[in-house]
């Protein structure tokens, strides 16, 4: 017997995460900030885990 159900995958464990513009503003501040300090490219991405997460 087989099970049908599909188990999520590794890149299939997180999603983007649902930010308010308030937060998503901080982020991008702090991108900002970063990027400043460290004379470098800063990407900042903000995942959380998706509601099928078997774990």
């Amino acid at each position: 017997m087989t099970n049908d159900r599909k188990q999520p995958m590794e890149y299939d464990r997180y999603t983007a995460a649902d930010l308010s513009p308030e937060l998503l503003n901080r982020v991008i501040e702090l991108e900002k900030d970063l990027q400043a300090e460290a004379h470098k490219d800063v990407i900042l991405i903000a995942y959380e885990e998706s509601d099928h997460n078997a774990t």
